[in-house]
């Protein structure tokens, strides 16, 4: 074993298994060629949420499921983003019903399971997150921790927990008003109603898919809602492209931009660029900058490391 391998083994987590050799109870992982979405690419990860007869309803397991699958995210240098998507006739429909019948239960491991859900904030990879229609969305929470949101304009959101009076409590209040503002935030949790694509685009929750099928306009509770007839190959092939214009970057680079955004919501613009300029200065000597200026300078693709 040579002394990159040995190093490699070393800092990798005790105890987590590689991507292609785990299966999950409430999950389904393949690589991009197997999902028919681009040519194969090892640093590109299809991720389905696999409860299609409970509309992906989030229960124990599959947050249990999902912090493995992302522990093992980390330890696979090779993965540089993940496409979301849910299995069967919609994304998710949130948290499942039969959690709460064990409120108790569930209260007492909130801190930790909130850690949990919260660490998708903290990796250094990337994220994307796809709701096509005529999917619906009600894990919020669970998609506005995900860097980039794409749909067509009949994706339904709804931010539920305010029907079952409880207050939402891993993600959704923190980072919803971050993306639409606060005041939006607030008339979403508390009435709880729907929003499309096309509206989730033009308040900053999402971006749209732009290869729909012809519109068609219904009126719907006062409002006008426009909705396509999507083809699901296409929108899901435009996320892999995207996906995998993300993953020819510079890795080092793209995590800087990830984690000075990240320090910036919670920091002052001075206090922020500071924190730049240090990133900068440690990464000027990486391999990255190296491949990148070569690159340019010969006409040719970069090709970075791992």
């Amino acid at each position: 074993m040579s002394d990159k391998a040995y190093i490699q083994d070393w800092i990798r987590p005790q105890g987590v298994t590689p991507l292609h050799e785990t299966r999950y109870d409430t999950l389904t992982v393949t690589p991009s060629l197997a999902d028919g979405l681009a040519d194969s690419d090892p640093s590109i990860v299809n991720l389905r949420l696999h409860r299609p007869k409970k509309l992906n309803a989030f229960n124990m397991q599959m947050w249990n499921d999902l912090d493995a699958f992302f522990q093992q995210v980390e330890a696979t240098p090779t993965v540089r983003a993940v496409v979301i998507r849910g299995e069967g006739r919609g994304f998710s429909s949130g948290m499942d019903l039969q959690v709460f019948a064990a409120m108790q239960e569930v209260i007492s491991a909130i801190p930790c399971d909130a850690k949990k859900r919260g660490h998708l904030m903290q990796l250094i990879r990337r994220f994307q997150h796809i709701v096509s229609a005529p999917e619906r969305c009600r894990a919020v929470d669970f998609i506005t921790a995900c860097d980039l949101r794409l749909c067509d304009s009949s994706a339904d959101f709804s931010v539920k927990e305010i029907d079952l009076a409880i207050v939402a409590d891993v993600g959704t209040l923190q980072r919803l008003p971050l993306l639409v503002g606060e005041q939006r935030a607030k008339e979403l949790s508390y009435t709880g109603r729907s929003f499309f694509g096309t509206e989730a685009e033009r308040m900053g929750y999402g971006f749209l898919f732009r290869h729909s099928l012809p519109l068609t306009c219904t009126w719907i509770q006062h409002s006008f809602v426009l909705k396509s007839h999507v083809d699901s190959s296409a929108l899901f092939s435009d996320a892999a492209a995207l996906a995998a214009t993300i993953a020819s970057k510079s890795p080092v680079t793209i995590r800087g931009i990830k984690k000075t955004i990240q320090y910036r919501r919670d920091h002052t613009t001075e206090d922020s660029l500071r924190q730049v300029e240090l990133w900068n200065a440690a990464m000027l000597q990486s391999e990255d900058l190296v491949e990148a200026f070569t690159a340019m300078a010969s006409k040719k693709s970069p090709q970075f490391h791992d």
